[in-house]
């Protein structure tokens, strides 16, 4: 039995960037698609985004959270008729007068067989009651991993039977991509980009206590840091991410506030990183990060600054890679990206960095 169970989540897991469109392919192909993961690693956000790439409304549905009734409606006497008449839920009916997406979400945490048996007449029967969904409506389900001790009930392999299964894996990539693009805290953004060397821990780390290092806790941590007091931070991020990862996020904060990113722009002081004087790739980070930080916050970029960016890009011992991902940082500033085109050297810190991505993929 517990081979079986093991096997019911062995689907391959596969990065956030591949997975989208191998469940876009599923779906569209009529089949309904079951997403396992670990708790808060995005199964959630890559149903939307694959919603909103289908222009279909998502009705989110947590078994858990649901009377059986919220599935599969009630039934009550018609007198006219001497039948009993579905009373069903405000989302079947959507389901059934026009294309959507139905996501089971936390299918598996601990529903009841009523629960499990509502849940395999909408994905088999692509209906609930007499109601039938709309030919165009999508079914799709996910669920956290058995060793995840997330309050996992395990599927019975009738209904696994019926999906076509995923795992998303945990994707730092990924994420920081998404984090980037939705407004996600710069230095927590920061601070993962620059230590990826430790593994995918560091973005998820289920340490068995409450509050642990997920992509989910990362972006609450987020919100937290940038809108709280000072005297608060440390605290809510703790609560949010754990002690352990709190300390070594902080542990960052600190090194950042090292830097003096206007004295290296406005006065061309290039930090050393050479010699016994180098810094650690920490704080080589804290000091990329720091700058374009601070220079995507002026109103107004000097063209007498532009000389020193590119001098510390070019810095003697500064590794390639930091190069490339300051002018990153800063291409959100189209302004001061173009601008940067025409100060001497950048043609050539441009052309090898275009070397080393080449270098990278042969």
């Amino acid at each position: 039995m517990a081979r079986r169970r093991q096997e019911l989540t062995a689907a391959p897991a596969y990065p956030f960037d591949e997975l989208v469109p191998l469940v876009r392919a599923a779906l569209e192909a009529g089949a309904a698609v079951m997403l396992h993961g670990h708790p808060g690693v995005g199964k959630s956000t890559l149903a939307g985004e694959i919603a909103v790439a289908l222009g279909l409304k998502v009705h989110d549905i947590r078994l858990a959270q649901r009377d059986p009734a919220e599935l599969a409606g009630v039934f009550f006497p018609d007198e006219r008729r001497q039948t009993l008449a579905l009373l069903a839920p405000e989302w079947v009916r959507s389901a059934a007068e026009e294309p959507c997406m139905v996501f089971l979400d936390e299918i598996n945490a601990a529903v009841t067989r009523l629960h499990q048996a509502a849940a395999y007449q909408i994905v088999l029967e692509r209906r609930v009651g007499p109601l039938s969904f709309h030919p165009k409506t999508v079914v799709m389900a996910a669920g956290n991993l058995e060793g995840d001790e997330a309050l996992v009930t395990p599927m019975s392999s009738a209904l696994a039977n019926r999906f076509v299964h995923f795992t998303l894996a945990v994707d730092m990539n990924a994420w920081l991509t998404w984090a980037e693009a939705n407004g996600v805290s710069p230095t927590v953004v920061a601070y993962l980009r620059g230590h990826q060397r430790f593994g995918r821990a560091l973005l998820y780390d289920n340490t068995g206590e409450p509050a642990f290092p997920s992509p989910r806790s990362w972006e609450m941590a987020a919100r937290l840091f940038e809108s709280a007091a000072p005297e608060l931070r440390r605290r809510l991020v703790a609560a949010a991410v754990g002690p352990e990862a709190a300390e070594k996020f902080f542990s960052f904060v600190r090194l950042q506030k090292r830097t003096r990113p206007r004295a290296i722009v406005v006065q061309g002081k290039i930090p050393d990183f050479t010699g016994d004087n180098a810094y650690d790739p920490s704080l080589t980070h804290a000091v990329i990060t720091a700058v374009a930080s601070w220079l995507a916050e002026q109103p107004t970029v000097k063209d007498r600054w532009l000389p020193n960016i590119i001098r510390l890009a070019t810095a003697e011992g500064l590794d390639p890679e930091y190069a490339f991902l300051l002018l990153r940082t800063l291409k959100a500033r189209t302004d001061l990206t173009d601008r940067l085109k025409a100060v001497p050297g950048y043609r050539e810190l441009a052309h090898d960095l275009v070397q080393l991505q080449v270098g990278l993929y042969q």
